[in-house]
């Protein structure tokens, strides 16, 4: 069993404390990499846990502690990063890393004001189905965890400080849970509902019948709706903007068929407005295609029908 009172900082004796019903460690919370108590720290761990203290009492397990909080966010996929560029990262949800003595925990949530909100999401791993964990990057640092079965995830856009505490708690932390692993090797996403472990791309909990946004939907409302594919995974913003822009695209796709047909059939105008007619279908058709791939992974990261 990983110690909960494993010496991360030389200069202080482990703290371990009772905070209404979580365990956890004082003189790692709200310190720095240095061992340095911070306000900031203090003040932001004492809000989660306000916000997040009773689905946190839920996923922890018994006398589990909570040796850190850091703020990231999931380094989007080749497919958004190539189609969405560095705009639509800004649409996307955060992450609260929870660093336990047993695993890392992770609450997906989105910004509200003066903090965040739990958008039902919820993954965990044990130390022990973590192989590597390389920081890479150079204008943006990122963290990569490779699983034991061969699977990676990299968060970036770590808060201030959060990179630095995690390198550090991630190479005490690991060595001493690495004798706990799952069947699975991998980060596992959990039921908000009754938190039994979900299969990826089944979109149904199997312990309660939870159900959850799916591909082919996605596929259906980012098809026929103008922004429908980042309304489905919430974001409305980029929806709304997504919506404007289709609805511009087809109005002046509509325009060049309305002036083609009133061309005489087969003559050169008529072939013009055609074409034009044909751009401005591929145009609408791949901004579709991209929105529909930036917000697959959303999908794959179960969102529960509420």
């Amino acid at each position: 069993m990983p110690s909960a009172e494993i010496a991360v900082h030389t200069t202080i004796p482990p703290q371990r404390v009772d905070r209404n019903g979580l365990s956890i460690r004082e003189d790692v919370l709200y310190t720095d990499v240095k061992g340095r108590e911070k306000a900031r720290l203090r003040k932001r761990a004492e809000r989660v846990f306000d916000d997040f203290g009773d689905v946190l009492r839920r996923v922890l397990e018994p006398n589990e502690t909570i040796f850190y909080i850091a703020v990231a966010q999931v380094m989007p996929g080749a497919a958004t990063q190539f189609f969405g560029g560095g705009w639509h990262t800004y649409s996307l949800p955060r992450t609260l890393l929870f660093l336990t003595e047993r695993r890392i925990i992770a609450l997906r949530v989105r910004r509200r004001a003066g903090g965040w909100k739990w958008n039902r999401g919820i993954r965990t791993v044990r130390w022990g189905d973590i192989e590597s964990t390389p920081i890479r990057g150079f204008a943006s640092r990122y963290l990569t965890l490779k699983f034991r079965d061969g699977e990676k995830l990299s968060y970036f856009r770590f808060g201030s400080g959060d990179l630095k505490k995690a390198r550090l708690l991630i190479d005490v932390l690991r060595p001493n849970g690495s004798g706990e692993t799952t069947a699975a090797g991998a980060m596992k996403s959990l039921c908000p509902v009754c938190l039994a472990a979900l299969s990826p791309r089944n979109y149904q909990c199997p312990g309660c019948g939870q159900q959850f946004k799916d591909e082919k939907t996605l596929v259906r409302r980012g098809i026929l709706i103008p922004g429908g594919a980042s309304f489905y995974v919430g974001s409305n913003v980029l929806g709304a903007l997504r919506a404007f822009s289709e609805s511009i695209f087809l109005l002046v796709l509509l325009g060049f068929l309305a002036v083609a047909i009133s061309e005489p059939k087969g003559s050169k105008d008529a072939s013009i407005e055609f074409a034009g007619a044909l751009f401005v279908l591929g145009v609408l058709a791949l901004d579709k295609l991209m929105a529909i791939a930036v917000s697959r992974n959303q999908i794959r990261d179960f969102l529960p029908i509420k």
